[in-house]
């Protein structure tokens, strides 16, 4: 792979992530992928000489389309990004208009973190804090950070215990619990970040619109995968914005530090230890 071939890197990476993805999500419906895998493996041999014959990308497409017809009302948000990047690369190796691709992907990154802060607007627990409040006193935000703290790791899992236990009970007796803060002032953190994502958030999704190619847009675009990872492993997702950026990046550097964010995602995706 070549940082200065974006379209070919990006490609492959691609490639990479939706293997992965497909590896991951073959338990569910076994009997429906196994005889397409076998058709697409038939087909890639009797084609595989042929340029105008994209089969990975067919192959890759199907299966995509195969999950979101089966398991529809559960797949996470990141499942419909990898399927629109993947058929904007299938589209791309009929038409081979760079440009048009590009846009795809700009327009199609520009949407997915719009979305994301029109979500987080609208929502009144999260503008007010009390979203990161609770992951937080839970321990499931920050998770790897909190875990340098012995006593919130302590106070974190005490909260989750007694949340488990209010789950159990009877909701018409309206029994209420009260979570222990894991650290001072953990309220105002809460509001303050909330209000944080959603600028840099939006300040992301302009830069890309405006300056799609922009060494601050991308920039600013590193900073946000990077303070999401802090947050949570959203690792299937972010390696989908890593390679969104390795497409736009007119930067050989920022497109390595694409690249490093990417297979470090990736890595984590295939040992699980993140989200697919």
């Amino acid at each position: 792979m070549r940082l200065k071939d974006p379209l070919l890197l990006g490609g492959q990476l691609l490639i990479l992530i939706s293997a992965a993805y497909i590896f991951i999500m073959a338990e569910q419906n076994r009997r429906w992928k196994v005889p397409i895998l076998f058709i697409i493996l038939i087909s890639w041999f009797l084609f595989r000489n042929r340029r105008n014959q994209p089969v990975i990308w067919i192959g890759l497409t199907v299966f995509l389309l195969v999950d979101l017809y089966l398991d529809y009302f559960w797949l996470a948000n990141h499942h419909f990004m990898l399927l629109f990047m993947v058929l904007s690369v299938l589209i791309y190796s009929y038409h081979k208009r760079d440009a048009i691709l590009l846009k795809n992907v700009q327009m199609l990154l520009v949407i997915v973190v719009m979305t994301s802060v029109i979500q987080k607007v609208v929502s009144r627990q999260f503008m007010s804090g009390d979203f990161y409040y609770y992951m937080l006193n839970r321990g499931a935000v920050f998770k790897h950070f909190i875990s340098f703290f012995p006593e919130s790791v302590a106070l974190a899992k005490s909260n989750s215990e007694r949340i488990f236990e209010l789950h159990a009970t009877d909701p018409n007796n309206a029994k209420r619990i009260e979570l222990n803060n894991i650290f001072p002032n953990l309220g105002q953190f809460s509001l303050i970040f909330a209000y944080v994502s959603v600028v840099i958030e939006f300040v992301v999704a302009i830069a890309i619109l405006v300056k799609p190619r922009g060494f601050w847009t991308h920039l600013f675009l590193l900073v946000m995968i990077l303070g999401i990872l802090c947050t949570r492993f959203e690792t299937g997702f972010m390696a989908l914005l890593a390679i969104c950026g390795v497409f736009l990046s007119n930067n050989i550097y920022l497109r390595l530090l694409y690249v490093l964010i990417f297979m470090g995602c990736l890595v984590l995706v295939i040992t699980k230890l993140g989200f697919h």
